[in-house]
């Protein structure tokens, strides 16, 4: 709602009124406080009563349904205070350690206050930090996401978020790294999908019945279409559950592969497997032997390469074959 935080901030003042044990607020006297208070956030004033008036009826009917504002008559004004003079909407009910873990709970939700178009997300925490009083206390991170806030493409996540869930067919512009012209495509969008601090696109071709990742940096543009929307039958959580990264061949299965590890990487390995289907076959003073079961592509190539000399596939016998050729097209680069 445009107008949302300027209703809090008359919300807080117009609450602050009602729970003063040292006096009593007429309708006149709320709004010119509520008034003195926007022009401090550089909001517009109130000019009708009944703002105020609607104010109050809001604080009883959505954030204090069981407190009950009181009124009598002093004189020529009607004067308002709540019936408990020790409530306040902004009084927290929990305890300390509930509060502090909320306050991380908001940082956490926070981490997507750079993605464009969330600041919902920043809203509401600032919403819930006035209620519970947290500019009160600190509100230090202490939990920090390995990701790159620099991206190029993040602008598109909120546009692709929003189809996905409103069930929208899209036409999106993409220039892949092979690719020296741009393509357009007509997809049905029904994924996001995180890996390696890149966002990828899951979704189908018009006329193609398998799924195509699509980087969110290498989109263009994105513009919505009047083809209906085609929906799949799919749960991405196991489909992506057999394999490491976002590729996967569709003609392809899951394969067994047997890996060694070295005495050094081991601790590693074992307590940050490469997979969840990770196994344990050998272990001794030269090293471990460990299986995995997934789909091969170059994700888990990439992945087997970063461990240097300390990792070698011993199975099956092609895929070795593939890494060894890898290492030596990269030794060639340094001239041996």
């Amino acid at each position: 709602m445009p107008n949302s935080k300027n209703a809090d901030v008359r919300i807080k003042v117009i609450d602050r009124c009602l729970s003063d044990k040292n006096r009593k607020y007429s309708m006149a006297e709320m709004m010119e406080l509520c008034n003195e208070e926007l022009e401090l956030h550089d909001f517009p004033p109130v000019s009708a009563m009944n703002t105020i008036r609607g104010d109050i009826e809001q604080i009883q009917r959505i954030y204090a349904p069981n407190a009950d504002v009181e009124s009598f008559r002093e004189g020529r004004n009607i004067r308002y205070h709540y019936a408990d003079l020790d409530f306040s909407i902004y009084r927290p009910l929990l305890k300390p350690e509930e509060t502090a873990q909320l306050i991380q709970t908001l940082c956490l939700l926070k981490r997507f206050k750079g993605m464009p178009q969330f600041d919902w997300i920043s809203e509401i925490s600032d919403r819930l930090g006035a209620s519970l009083k947290i500019d009160e206390v600190s509100t230090d991170e202490v939990v920090g996401f390995d990701e790159n806030m620099d991206l190029e493409g993040l602008d598109h996540f909120t546009p692709l978020f929003n189809a996905i869930s409103e069930k929208r067919t899209l036409c999106i512009t993409y220039k892949s790294f092979r690719q020296n012209q741009k393509l357009e495509y007509v997809v049905y969008p029904y994924y996001l999908k995180q890996y390696n601090k890149r966002w990828f696109l899951i979704a189908r071709n018009e006329g193609y019945e398998t799924l195509t990742n699509y980087a969110l940096d290498r989109i263009r543009g994105i513009k919505e279409t009047d083809e209906p929307f085609q929906p799949a039958d799919i749960n991405f959580a196991d489909y992506f559950d057999e394999m490491i990264g976002v590729s996967k061949d569709s003609n392809a299965e899951p394969t067994l592969v047997k890996l060694w590890v070295s005495p050094v990487s081991w601790p590693y390995v074992r307590t940050k497997p490469l997979h969840g289907t990770q196994k344990k076959v050998a272990e001794d003073a030269s090293g471990a032997v460990i299986t995995i079961e997934v789909y091969l592509n170059y994700e888990l190539e990439q992945l087997i390469l970063s461990f240097g000399e300390n990792m070698e596939v011993l199975e099956p016998e092609w895929f070795r074959e593939k890494i060894r050729m890898r290492i030596e097209r990269g030794l060639e680069r340094y001239g041996k």
